[in-house]
């Protein structure tokens, strides 16, 4: 997982070139006029948005009170397929360090293509932030569908990780066991150094999305992969070669990408190198 780049430019603005992009339909010939009717409403939600994202505190908005035409209005304005939400879909997708990479892996889950915009605060409860670009963050449709309209849990407390503001451990928290056949099962560990509220956050945004049995269902490419690597350089000084390539990848991939987990465990086992080399 890589904390990403948020939407720098203004937010309204981006609001006012979606609202640009739409026209009225048969069904709804006064759609353009409702949505202007909101204009002055909608931009004071829109401050309300980005002083708690600047704040990291989008848990505190709270529920705006619309009638159910303007809802419909405002959750009708989204669009994947939309021409400014591809722009910032690609915007988004740029690798946070390096410019040059696209970065269209789901971060949520670090799995899947992100092939949807997850929105952070729902479209049920928060209809006027279904195209706030802050509201928006590049996912896959596996990630989304877990998700859901959640972003609480009946306390209060974040479900999920926002990976526009909340900043990951660079300590490892993931960790890896093998069962039969070098079946991987991962498992979260708390390291001394990461408090209780950020780990508890990273646990439930785990829990949720259902992270470690779909890193373990996934992890058959890396394993293969590895072996082959093994099977062509023989064991001769593997483990550190391995390290330092997962030196290289942790700011690429993040530092508990299941893949560099994986890498490390593996190649620190005698019996996972003979296997290979046999």
């Amino acid at each position: 997982m890589l904390k990403i780049k948020p939407y720098e430019e203004s937010s309204f603005s981006f609001y006012e070139e979606v609202v640009k992009t739409k026209r009225n339909t048969i069904s709804k010939p006064n759609f353009k006029e409702e949505l202007k009717a909101v204009s002055h409403t909608q931009s004071s939600c829109f401050d309300v948005y980005d002083d708690s994202f600047s704040s990291n505190s989008l848990t505190s908005i709270e529920v705006s009170l619309y009638d159910e035409n303007n809802k419909e209005n405002l959750k009708a304005l989204y669009s994947y397929r939309n021409k400014k939400i591809q722009e910032l879909k690609n915007l988004l997708t740029i690798h946070p360090l390096y410019k040059d990479r696209i970065l269209n892996i789901c971060q949520n889950c670090t799995i899947n293509e992100a092939d949807t915009m997850d929105h952070i605060l729902g479209q049920t409860q928060f209809p006027e932030f279904s195209v706030h670009p802050k509201n928006l963050f590049p996912c896959c449709s596996v990630c989304n569908k877990k998700k859901s309209d959640k972003y609480v849990n009946e306390k209060g407390s974040q479900l999920f990780l926002n990976l526009f503001l909340d900043d990951l451990p660079q300590s490892q928290y993931l960790h890896v066991e093998f069962g039969n056949n070098w079946l991987p099962i991962f498992r979260l560990e708390q390291p001394d150094n990461v408090p209780d509220p950020i780990f508890q956050l990273i646990e439930r945004h785990y829990e949720k999305l259902d992270l470690l049995n779909r890193f373990s269902n996934s992890s058959n490419g890396i394993i293969s992969s590895l072996k082959a690597t093994i099977k062509v350089f023989g064991n001769f000084n593997i483990e550190n070669k391995i390290e330092e390539y997962c030196l290289e990848l942790e700011p690429v991939l993040g530092y508990n990408h299941r893949e560099i987990v994986l890498k490390r465990a593996l190649s620190s086992s005698l019996d996972f190198i003979n296997e290979c080399v046999r």
